[in-house]
C-alpha cells in the first residue's frame, strides 16, 4: 500500500483543504486547544475505525494491519495537506462491505440448525480484535443469527411447548427475514446519503473534532437544520410522523392536525411511503436508511416534495406537498395547576428553545405566559421542571433566571482570551417572589445546569431530583466559508461557566438540595464519561455569598430528606435498581439452544414487568389543564393527545409528588 495514495485527485484537494480550516478555525477559538501530533493521530485513527466498525466485522485483520500504517501519520498528513490516506480506507471499507453482502447471501442457502451445540460468547475488550478470514466472520454471522432467529421465536409466545413444535418452520421464515434486512443495513452502509465518500470524511472530520471536546462539531447545512429545529418551538415541515417498521418499510405513524398532511384527503395514518422526488432527483424507499428519508422530510432545503404512498389496500397515490412552519408541541412549555391543600402551579420546560429564524416563540415569552395564567389561577408556589433538558440558548437562560431573583451576579463566563465575564442580573425586583422547587436529573444539561445553580446560589429554588449531567462548557457556530451563505459550520467550544463562589461544574454536575433516587440513573451517560471532555477547574472571584435560605425553606429541605428513604415508591426504584443491575452482571454467554433463550427471556419479562408497575406507578395529585389548553384541544386531537401523555407522564413522576409534598412545607 502506497502511504497517502490518492484516487480522486479533487475530492481529496477538497477534503484536506476542508480539514485545513477545521484545525485552523479550532486551533484559533476553542477553549483548550491541543496539539496536533502523534497522540491525536492515534486518537483519531482508533476512533474513526471504531465508528466505520462498531463490532469489528468489515474490515479483516490484514487490512487494520495495512492501514495501520497511518496510525502516526495523520497529524503529518494533515499539516501537509496529503489526505490521499482517505482512499485507502474507502477501499478497504467497500471490500469489507460487499464481502459481508456475499457471505450473507451465502447464508440464505443453508438451512436453519435449531438446536446447534455452540456458544455465542459477548466480550468487552478494551482494544478491539479484527477476525482474519471471511470464514471466521461467516461463523459469527451464523452465531448472531442462530442467536437472534431464537430469540424472536422465544419472544413471540408466552407458550414455551407450542413454540418449540413450530420451531422449525418459524425459525426458517424468521431467518430470512433477518438476513433481508442485514443485507438491507448492508446495502445502506455501501450507498449512504448522498454518498460514501460524503459520508466517510463528514464522519472522519466529526471525529477530528471530537478530540478537542465531546461538543465540537462540524455541521452541514442539514444538520444546522436538525439543531436549529431542536432548539426551536417550531419548525418546517409536512406534518408527517414516520416510522420504521421491522421489515424496513416506511409508514405514516402520525399526521399533526392542521398541516399539509393533514388537509390533504388521500394522506391517512399507516399508509407506506414509497417513493420520494425532488426535482430530478428521485428515491424509491425500499431498503432504505431512515436518515435519507429524514433529509428529505427535515431539511429546509426540500421544501416541496412529490410523494407516492400506498394504503393498506395495496393502491398506490401521488401527493406534492409543501413545507409550512409547524409548531412544535414536544419542544415549548407547558403547565397544570395543582389543586390540593394550596394551588400551586407545574412548569415543564423541554428546552432553553429560542425564536432563531423569527418564525416561532422562545422559552422566556412561553414560561412567562404560563407563570402569569397560574398566577390567576390562585398558584401560590411553582415548581419547575428542567429534567430531561439538555440545554439551549444561554441567553433565554439569563432571561429566565431574571424573572426569579434580586438585582445580583450570578456566573462567570470564562474566555481562553478574555478571560471571565461576569454575568449579571440588573433587574431591580424579581417578577416572581413565590417558593420554586426546581427538578433536576442526570439528562439536565448546560442552560439547565446554569439556571439550577443561580437559582441556588441565590436561595431563590431548592433543588429536588438527582446529580445534573456536568456539561459546563459554551459553544457556538463558524461558517466555514464566510462569503457562503449556506456555508458548512463548526460548533466549537469557545468558554467555561463558572459558579460566583469559581467552581465549575464540569464534569461534576449540579448537586440537588434534595436528592431523590431514580430508575436505572445508574445507567445515565454523563459529560464525565467521555474521554475528551474538558476537566472541572476553578477561578478566583473574591465574591462572598451572603445570601441565606430561608428558615422555612430549610426546614423543608430537613424533613424531605427525613421521609424520602421512608417512601415506599422509592424504595421500590432503589430496589429495581440493585435488582437490574444484578440481571445484567457477568452474562458473557449464551449457550445457543431455545430452552436457554426462552427462560432467559422469561426473567428479562418479568424484569421488564417489573419496570412497568414502578414506572406507571401514579400518585394522588390533582392537575388540571389551562383554560387555554382546553380551548386549544377543542380543535387539535393530536395535541389533546399528546398533552394527556404529558398529564399521565406527571402523575407518574415522584419527584412531583416529592417536591409538591417540598412547597407545601415552605410555604
Amino acid at each position: 500500500m502506497g502511504i497517502f495514495m490518492c484516487v480522486n485527485a479533487q475530492n481529496t484537494d477538497e477534503f484536506c483543504l476542508k480539514l485545513y480550516k477545521v484545525n485552523a478555525l479550532i486551533q484559533k477559538n476553542h477553549y483548550a486547544p491541543k496539539a496536533i501530533n502523534n497522540s491525536f493521530s492515534e486518537y483519531l485513527f482508533d476512533n474513526f475505525l471504531k465508528q466505520l466498525d462498531r463490532n469489528q466485522t468489515i474490515f479483516l485483520q490484514h487490512e487494520i494491519d495495512s492501514l495501520s500504517a497511518y496510525r502516526h501519520l495523520l497529524d503529518d498528513a494533515i499539516f501537509k495537506t496529503q489526505c490521499g490516506f482517505m482512499a485507502d480506507f474507502m477501499h478497504y471499507y467497500q471490500r469489507g462491505l460487499k464481502r459481508n453482502l456475499a457471505i450473507l447471501q451465502e447464508l440464505k442457502e443453508e438451512s436453519f440448525e435449531s438446536e446447534p451445540s455452540d456458544t455465542l460468547y459477548f466480550v468487552r475488550e478494551e482494544t478491539p480484535t479484527y477476525f482474519k478470514n471471511a470464514e471466521q466472520i461467516k461463523k459469527i454471522f451464523r452465531k448472531r443469527l442462530t442467536y437472534e432467529v431464537l430469540e424472536l421465536v422465544a419472544r413471540s409466545s408466552k407458550n414455551k411447548d407450542s413454540l418449540y413444535g413450530q420451531l422449525p418452520v418459524l425459525a426458517e421464515k424468521l431467518r430470512l427475514q433477518q438476513l433481508d434486512n442485514y443485507m438491507c443495513s448492508y446495502e445502506n452502509f455501501l450507498n449512504p446519503s448522498p454518498n460514501l465518500d460524503g459520508y466517510m470524511t463528514h464522519l472522519f472530520i466529526n471525529e477530528f473534532c471530537s478530540y478537542f471536546d465531546p461538543h465540537t462539531n462540524f455541521f452541514n447545512s442539514d444538520d444546522k437544520t436538525g439543531f436549529v429545529n431542536s432548539i426551536s418551538s417550531s419548525n418546517l415541515g409536512f406534518g408527517l410522523i414516520m416510522e420504521l417498521s421491522e421489515n424496513n418499510e416506511v409508514h405514516i405513524n402520525d399526521i399533526l392536525t392542521g398541516s399539509p398532511a393533514f388537509r390533504d384527503p388521500l394522506i391517512e395514518k399507516g399508509d407506506r411511503l414509497i417513493r420520494v422526488k425532488f426535482g430530478e432527483e428521485d428515491m424509491e424507499v425500499n431498503c432504505v436508511h431512515m436518515n435519507a428519508v429524514n433529509t428529505y422530510f427535515f431539511s429546509d432545503n426540500y421544501k416541496l416534495l412529490d410523494l407516492t404512498f400506498r394504503k393498506k389496500s395495496g393502491i398506490n397515490y401521488q401527493t406534492r406537498l409543501h413545507k409550512e412552519v409547524l409548531k412544535n408541541y414536544e419542544n415549548t412549555c407547558y403547565s397544570f395547576l395543582i389543586e390540593g391543600q394550596k394551588k400551586l402551579g407545574y412548569v415543564y420546560i423541554p428546552s432553553f428553545y429560542s425564536n432563531i429564524e423569527g418564525n416561532a416563540t422562545n422559552v422566556y415569552d412561553d414560561l412567562l405566559y404560563e407563570l402569569n395564567h397560574l398566577k390567576s389561577l390562585g398558584a401560590k408556589g411553582f415548581i419547575l421542571d428542567v429534567q430531561f433538558n439538555a440545554g439551549g440558548d444561554m441567553l433565554q437562560a439569563m432571561n429566565m433566571i431574571s424573572l426569579f431573583v434580586n438585582q445580583a451576579p450570578v456566573a462567570f463566563f470564562n474566555h481562553r482570551r478574555l478571560g471571565p465575564e461576569l454575568l449579571y442580573n440588573f433587574n431591580k425586583k424579581p417578577v416572581y417572589k413565590e417558593p420554586i422547587v426546581l427538578l433536576i436529573n442526570g439528562y439536565s444539561a448546560s442552560a439547565s445546569e446554569l439556571f439550577a445553580y443561580a437559582l441556588q446560589d441565590q436561595n431563590r429554588a431548592v433543588l429536588l431530583g438527582q446529580k445534573t449531567y456536568g456539561k459546563g462548557t459554551i459553544q457556538t457556530f463558524f461558517p466555514m466559508d464566510e462569503d457562503t451563505e449556506d456555508s458548512e459550520l463548526l460548533k466549537i467550544t469557545i468558554e467555561k461557566m463558572f459558579r460566583m463562589n469559581g467552581k465549575s461544574h464540569q464534569r461534576l454536575g449540579v448537586q440537588p438540595d434534595i436528592t431523590t433516587p431514580a430508575l436505572l440513573e445508574n445507567l445515565y451517560l454523563r459529560e464525565e464519561d467521555y474521554t475528551t471532555a474538558l476537566e472541572t477547574e476553578e477561578i478566583e472571584t473574591g465574591y462572598i455569598n451572603k445570601n441565606k435560605l430561608p428558615k422555612s425553606y430549610t426546614k423543608a429541605i430537613a424533613v424531605a430528606k427525613a421521609r424520602i428513604p421512608q417512601r415506599n415508591h422509592f424504595k421500590e426504584i432503589a430496589h429495581f435498581n440493585e435488582e437490574f443491575i444484578q440481571q445484567k452482571t457477568g452474562k458473557d454467554t449464551i449457550p445457543l439452544t431455545f430452552e436457554v433463550l426462552f427462560n432467559q427471556i422469561v426473567i428479562e419479562n418479568n424484569l421488564f414487568k417489573r419496570f412497568d408497575e414502578v414506572s406507571e406507578n401514579t400518585f394522588p395529585l390533582s392537575l388540571k389543564l389551562l383554560d387555554k389548553d382546553k380551548k386549544n384541544i377543542q380543535f387539535n386531537s393530536l395535541l389533546q393527545t399528546m398533552l394527556e401523555t404529558k398529564k399521565q407522564r406527571a402523575l407518574s413522576n415522584p419527584d412531583i409528588f416529592e417536591a409538591v409534598q417540598v412547597l407545601y412545607d415552605m410555604l
